[in-house]
């Protein structure tokens, strides 16, 4: 294999959850990369350029909408598009064919009638507006393949220390914030709902192989264009995942059910033997263990 000098990576989302773990992952692994935070208005989309034109890599986690926010805030999610739009534009400026690595949603992508596990060649027919966004996101992606180098992942259900309970999305947070603050944990749906629960760890360590595969030239070309499901591969109902947030807080939890909101997902979980073949990567945190950390962090700051 042919080594290359270490690429100029650049984070757009630097301030959001899975963007800055992946900035302090990098730096640990002593590739410090350019930070840039997601936009919070259209005149932003200028500061991206003159730094992304020098890219060999970029990670675009810069999302600013929740599947919550897609369905009752318009703004946003042409936000989100035209700082894409605008990044991707960048591109097109520097003597570089960069890689550009899109976080898409492997929990919202597919259509609900496609039996789980889903893999990548499942169709794809998102009933919520979030979803129909991130397939939008894929599409400008895919369509800038001239002068870039498009990789997608779709992480599942992303948890873990540090993430913030907002806008309808991280039940795992939204669970635990409410049981450290003795308020009832909300359950929306049927409980056998089964879904897809992947620790933070787990898809950086994915946003890693990345970076490493893209360090080696020969193995950089084998991702130009692929999408890989990131997730846990297995299923969790509600009322598991009730179960082991219960067993965590060790101590009895008042729960209060509701109806399925619009925007929730039914049974979804992810098939990841792509992910495992190309880029030598597994999810290695189990349900109870990522639970029990993210608790931890939570109740020890």
């Amino acid at each position: 294999m042919t080594a290359v000098t270490a690429p100029v990576t650049v984070v757009v989302g630097s301030d959001g959850f899975i963007g800055a773990n992946l900035c302090r992952a990098l730096e640990r692994h002593r590739r410090p990369p350019r930070r840039l935070t997601r936009p919070r208005n259209a005149a932003e989309e200028h500061r991206y350029v003159d730094t992304i034109r020098r890219a060999d890599l970029v990670f675009w986690a810069a999302g600013t909408v929740t599947p919550k926010r897609a369905a009752s805030r318009p703004e946003l999610v042409e936000l989100d598009q035209r700082a894409l739009a605008a990044a991707l534009e960048a591109c097109k400026l520097g003597a570089r064919r960069p890689t550009v690595v899109l976080l898409g949603s492997g929990g919202t992508a597919y259509r609900p009638d496609v039996p789980p596990p889903v893999d990548e060649t499942g169709p794809l027919g998102p009933d919520s507006v979030y979803g129909r966004a991130k397939l939008a996101q894929e599409q400008a992606l895919r369509e800038a393949t001239d002068h870039l180098r498009p990789v997608v992942l779709r992480p599942s259900n992303v948890y873990g220390p540090g993430q913030r309970a907002e806008g309808g999305l991280g039940v795992v947070s939204h669970w635990l914030g409410a049981a450290a603050a003795h308020r009832p944990l909300q359950v929306f749906g049927d409980p056998d709902t089964r879904r897809d629960y992947v620790y933070i760890d787990d898809v950086v360590a994915a946003l890693l192989a990345v970076w490493d595969r893209h360090l080696d030239r020969d193995t950089r070309e084998t991702l130009d264009g692929v999408v890989l499901n990131v997730g846990a591969g297995r299923p969790t109902s509600l009322a598991e995942l009730l179960e082991v947030v219960t067993a965590t807080v060790e101590r009895p939890l008042t729960i209060r059910y509701a109806d399925r909101r619009a925007f929730d997902r039914r049974d979804i979980w992810l098939d990841v033997q792509r992910a495992k073949a190309l880029l030598g990567w597994c999810p290695v945190t189990d349900l109870r263990t990522g639970v029990a950390r993210t608790w931890a962090a939570l109740t020890n700051s």
